[in-house]
């Protein structure tokens, strides 16, 4: 018996070079089955739209699969809707554990704000290899100006709908890109950020951004697992402060849904958090 690679049914894949970066990024597109439907179809690929709600998936390499298999048997019992699923990550090698590596050590320097020294000097003795930080400044540029452009000229993309997906190093990015351009994304869903990187970067952030705006005009789902916290980890503690404080601002336009998930550490919360950021998303 001849073995196959797996592929997820109805996707494609792009290998993209930044000008902003200088990196390479593997995009993955995955398009909802009823994508080319017409409207008279029969369920589940009836009432098909003529543009589609897009997800922007951070992490790709580990989480665009997962989204994609989230995202389509919801949609068929018809409160949320499908969606087209972009996965934005690395190239894989062929060696699973390399692979791993090197989209676990690829993502600091894209998901990270500034540079923090200690974290690379610990990152790189951990992993071997140098694990640089801080250059969220030019991967944010790469997907607002480079990314999405390609991907709603390519395809039927709805941009009004336009969601981020991003957990740990991901959420930390997505709240980033929020008080960067807060009307790129209509909805974000942003699971435990680590909110004491660059000494507790996001808080300046969002600081100074209150200073100069009264408008954020998004949607934000904010999650994080009970057992994320600690002695050394207030992941619970300092998302639900960053929770306050943007509630207590009443930003025009903002909604904020907030979500401890009962018995989930830091990585078990990522699959039902997104699952439930999902719906929250992709209301019909």
């Amino acid at each position: 018996m001849t073995a196959e690679p797996v592929t997820i049914l109805g996707s494609e894949m792009h290998m993209m070079d930044s000008q902003h970066t200088g990196r390479t990024y593997r995009i993955t597109v995955s398009l909802p089955l009823g994508y080319s439907s017409a409207p008279d179809e029969d369920w589940p690929f009836h009432n098909t739209p003529p543009e589609w709600p897009v997800v922007y998936v951070l992490d790709g390499n580990w989480y665009a699969g997962m989204v994609t298999g989230i995202i389509r048997p919801m949609a068929w019992c018809g409160s949320t809707t499908d969606a087209i699923v972009v996965g934005i990550g690395y190239a894989e090698d062929k060696d699973p554990k390399e692979a791993f590596r090197e989209s676990f050590t690829r993502r600091d320097f894209d998901l990270t704000p500034v540079r923090d020294e200690a974290v690379e000097k610990s990152m790189q003795a951990a992993h071997k290899r140098p694990v640089p930080n801080g250059d969220a400044g030019n991967f944010h540029k790469f997907i607002k100006d480079e990314l999405i452009p390609f991907v709603e000229k390519t395809y039927r993309a709805d941009p009004s709908r336009r969601i981020l997906v991003g957990h740990s190093y991901g959420g930390l990015f997505a709240l980033f890109g929020l008080f960067e351009t807060p009307d790129l994304f209509d909805t974000l869903i942003i699971g435990s950020p680590t909110l004491s990187y660059g000494n507790r970067f996001t808080f300046q952030q969002e600081e100074a951004f209150a200073k100069a705006h009264r408008k954020l005009p998004a949607k934000v789902y904010l999650f994080v697992g009970e057992f994320e916290e600690s002695q050394n980890d207030h992941t619970v503690t300092d998302t639900l402060r960053l929770a306050a404080i943007l509630q207590d601002r009443k930003y025009e336009g903002f909604s904020l849904v907030k979500h401890v998930f009962a018995d989930q550490n830091h990585c078990e919360v990522a699959a039902p958090g997104i699952q439930a950021g999902l719906k929250f998303a992709l209301k019909s």
